[in-house]
Order: structure tokens, then C-alpha cells, then sequence
């Protein structure tokens, strides 16, 4: 206790730009490696700080945490009286990617996900969100594939479809019976929805959309679960009506049958090997003049009769491509969320680092001095803490508002979670690194998992929106904000 206490004030001081005490530095005998938490108490109540820290569902989330413990899946290991649990990054992709499926199977089966698409209201979403959240700090194969089948192909179910989607589609999904990926990125077209180049008509005759991957650039890139897993897409197209384009619509579309075989007129590559995210099978996709039924629209937006009339209630073609994507904002919360996160479990493993580690002496044949005991180490890394607390908070605030929200309101969660996802996920890489270089060699072992972190999540500097493009967003709405 004593020492963490001349730890503040010795960083107080250089806060405060105070006279350095004679006692900057101490050195103390070198008696073990033991974590510091087993040896060190604590001068406030450490469940305390969690409540404040990750705010609700505790219970769901130990529970959770205690099923990866009790399964090899996870590779549970005892270090210093503790379980831990991390991924074998050494796993081979195929490896990794087998390994992603059985440990979604393993909490399926114990009851992880009831509920996530099946229910409604403030509770299940606070759930599905910690779930998400212990997801994340496992690891990011696990979160991403999980958020694609739930947030973004049942996400796209429930806000862009109707009763009669949500009748036939969101159990099977819950159940994981149907396994789905979203396919809105292109080869050509990332950020830019509205230039998707899959082309969609209709068939008036046999009543069916009709839909089409024209050139190269329009095949579908990076569709997570595509490669091996999935069975069914939510596909974004340009729908065509009667020869005019009515803008850019979801359609559901079965990829694989019963037996894992690829549909007829699909074709499907696997993207390769990555930096990062090798649990998650990424794949390109072409549509030869691929059928589906009328009823495969998602339709909450727009609908096209039986006769091949477009309907929609939103008659301006900007409101109806903004109303048709609103909804995904939910991405960018639980990236914004989940890069936090990632931010805590580098800064705690470097700092326990530090108060383990020791390097050089104050004195010939004295013992080495604490890494953290140095105020260059303290200014490297404490900063960051402080950085991580506010945006932890700031992610809370984020979670709720996202929760609450309103009609009204979602112009105000985009411009939030907007600048969050950005800010965010390039705070993460930098404390990434940062605590990387902190951890010296030992920074470079994947076991020690920092390294590792950075590879695995880079990616989220672009996906869910370029982070340079949704700034430049947040930047031309609030310019162009009524001022009071």
C-alpha cells in the first residue's frame, strides 16, 4: 500500500510540476514475478469500481466468463492462482476459424444467446450488449462473427423487415439453425453505398426478384461467414423497377443448402489469409441471375406489389436511403464499445508488466528499480489510463443513449456514434502500441496477447465506416446544424 501510495504522489508532483522528491526512485529486492495483485491490497472496494466501470449485467457477464473457463474450447490456464482464457493465435486459419464455430455451438447450446432476436425492450438489449462486451475482451473473431450473424443479419431482419420476416427468420437465427452473413460491401464500393453496383430486378411473370453481379467490381467483398459457415445473406442491391433505379434495397438469399453445398448460380471465394480476424471466414460472392421470392424483399422501407409497382411512403429517394440505413448504427456502437475494451486488457497487462518487470540499478550492487517506480514509465502509460477511464464513460453514455433511443433521436446517435467509432478505435491502436513497446520483447509473445491485439484490431479503423469518411460526416452535420 505504501508503495502505490508514493506511486501517486510521485506522478501528483509531476502533474503539478512540483519539486521532485529525493525518493522519485526506490529500489527494492527482487524477490519474485508473483503478480502484483496478489501481494498488494487495495484502498478502495474493487466490485465497487466494476459497477462503475462496466455498469450492468455483472452476474450475466461472470457467468458467461465462467462457461469459457469451464470449456478447453477456450484454453482455460491457471496463472498465479488464477483462470485466464485467450484464443491460440497460433492456430492455423483453418484452425482458428473451426475453432470460432464450436465455441459459438458451446454457448449456444448452454444458453448464451436465448432471447438476443426473440425478445423485446431495455433488458434483452443491455444483455445482448454485455454478452458482446465479455465476447470481445475473448476475442474479436468470436465478437465479430457473432455480430454479423445477430447484430447485422438479424439486425437487418428485424428493422428492415416485417412480421412475416420476423415469423420466419429470427428463431431459426437465434437458434443458430440458420447461419447469415450481410453482404453490402463491394469490390468497387465500401463507404459509398449508394454507388453498390448489384443490380436487382423484377419478375412480374413467376413473381420473383431477379439478382445480378454484372462486372468484377460488384462482386461482394469481405462478407464475414461467407467462405465457409453461412447459409443465408442479407443482400444490398440497386433495385430496378420498370427499367428506373430505385436505389439501393435488401434481399434475403440462401447462399448453401442443408448440407453445406453452395446454391446454384452462386459463386463464393474464400478472401485469404488476414493480420487479424483469421477465426472469421471472409469470402466474395457473385450472383448469376439469382431468384428469389418477392416476399425475400425486406420491406419496411418500400415494398413492389405483385404486378411490379413500387410503393414506399417516403417519397424523397435521400429520405428513404437514410431511413433504410439507420438502423445500422448498432455496429458502431459495439465497435466503439468493444475497442475500449481492447484498450483496458492492453493497459492492464502492461501494467502489471511494470510492476513485475525491473531494469538498472540506483547504485552498483544495489537491486533493479520497478519499471512503474520510474516517472518516464508512469508518463508513458498512466495518461492512457486516464485516456481509457473517459472514454469507458463516454461508452456507457454511448450504450445508453443507443438503448433509449427514439425517432427523433437518430440523427444524434449517428453524430455520437460516428465520432466514438472513430475516436475510439484510433485511441485503441495507439494505447495498443504504445503498451506494446511498454512490454518490451515480452510485448511481442501472442500469449501475452498485446501484440496480437494490434493486428486484430486494426481493421476496426475501416469497417463500419472509414473513420476519415464518418469524421468528415460528423464534420458537415454539425456545420450545417441550426444554431440557436
Amino acid at each position: 500500500m505504501e508503495q502505490a501510495f508514493k506511486r501517486t504522489q510521485i506522478l501528483t508532483n509531476h502533474l503539478l510540476q512540483s519539486s521532485p522528491s529525493s525518493q522519485t526512485l526506490s529500489s527494492n529486492a527482487c524477490l519474485s514475478y508473483s503478480p502484483p495483485e496478489l501481494s498488494e491490497s487495495y484502498a478502495f472496494d474493487i466490485k465497487d469500481m466494476r459497477k462503475l466501470i462496466d455498469r450492468h449485467n455483472l452476474e450475466e457477464r461472470d457467468w458467461l466468463f465462467g462457461l469459457m473457463k469451464q470449456s478447453k474450447l477456450f484454453n482455460p490456464k491457471v496463472r498465479g492462482g488464477k483462470v485466464f482464457v485467450s484464443p491460440d493465435y497460433n492456430q492455423s486459419m483453418e484452425q482458428q476459424r473451426e475453432m470460432t464455430l464450436k465455441r459459438i455451438e458451446y454457448l449456444l447450446e448452454k444458453g448464451a444467446f436465448k432471447g438476443w432476436l426473440t425478445e423485446k425492450g431495455e433488458d434483452i438489449e443491455m444483455r445482448k450488449f454485455a454478452g458482446f462486451e465479455v465476447c470481445s475482451i475473448y476475442d474479436h473473431s468470436l465478437f465479430t462473427k457473432l455480430g454479423v450473424h445477430f447484430f447485422l443479419w438479424g439486425g437487418a431482419i428485424q428493422f428492415f423487415g416485417t412480421k412475416h420476416h420476423h415469423d420466419k427468420w429470427l428463431r431459426d437465427t437465434e437458434n443458430y439453425s440458420i447461419k447469415g452473413c450481410f453482404a453490402m460491401t463491394e469490390l468497387g464500393h465500401g463507404s459509398n453505398v449508394r454507388g453498390l453496383e448489384t443490380v436487382t430486378t423484377y419478375d412480374s411473370n413467376t413473381g420473383e426478384f431477379v439478382i445480378n453481379t454484372p462486372c468484377e467490381s460488384a462482386q461482394k467483398y469481405w462478407i464475414g461467414g461467407a467462405s465457409n459457415h453461412a447459409t443465408h445473406t442479407v443482400v444490398f442491391s440497386q433495385l430496378h423497377i420498370n427499367g428506373t433505379n430505385q436505389g439501393v434495397h435488401a434481399f434475403i438469399v440462401q447462399i448453401r443448402d442443408a448440407d453445406g453445398n453452395i446454391c446454384p448460380n452462386i459463386r463464393i471465394v474464400d478472401c485469404g489469409h488476414k493480420i487479424g480476424l483469421n477465426g472469421v471466414d471472409n469470402g466474395r460472392i457473385w450472383f448469376d441471375n439469382v431468384r428469389v421470392p418477392r416476399e425475400n424483399l425486406l420491406n419496411s422501407v418500400a415494398d413492389v406489389s405483385p404486378d411490379g409497382k413500387y410503393l414506399s411512403s417516403i417519397e424523397n429517394p435521400d429520405q428513404r436511403f437514410a431511413a433504410f440505413m439507420a438502423p445500422l448504427t448498432v455496429g458502431r456502437v459495439n465497435i466503439a464499445i468493444s475497442s475500449v475494451y481492447q484498450s483496458k486488457v492492453a493497459l492492464a497487462t502492461s501494467i502489471r508488466y511494470a510492476l513485475t518487470r525491473r531494469a538498472f540499478s540506483l547504485k552498483q550492487n544495489e537491486p533493479e528499480v520497478l519499471l512503474l517506480d520510474y516517472p518516464s514509465h508512469q508518463r508513458r502509460l498512466f495518461p492512457l489510463v486516464a485516456k481509457t477511464y473517459a472514454m469507458s464513460f463516454a461508452a456507457n453514455y454511448l450504450r445508453m443513449l443507443y438503448v433509449k433511443r427514439t425517432p427523433q433521436s437518430n440523427k444524434i446517435i449517428h453524430i455520437v456514434s460516428s465520432s466514438f467509432k472513430a475516436t475510439f478505435t484510433w485511441n485503441n491502436m495507439q494505447i495498443l502500441q504504445e503498451c506494446r513497446e511498454a512490454c518490451g520483447g515480452q510485448g511481442l509473445k501472442t500469449e501475452n496477447r498485446v501484440g496480437q491485439l494490434k493486428g486484430e484490431y486494426d481493421v476496426q479503423s475501416t469497417f463500419e465506416g472509414d473513420n476519415l469518411i464518418l469524421m468528415q460526416q460528423v464534420n458537415k452535420i454539425l456545420d450545417d446544424w441550426p444554431r440557436s
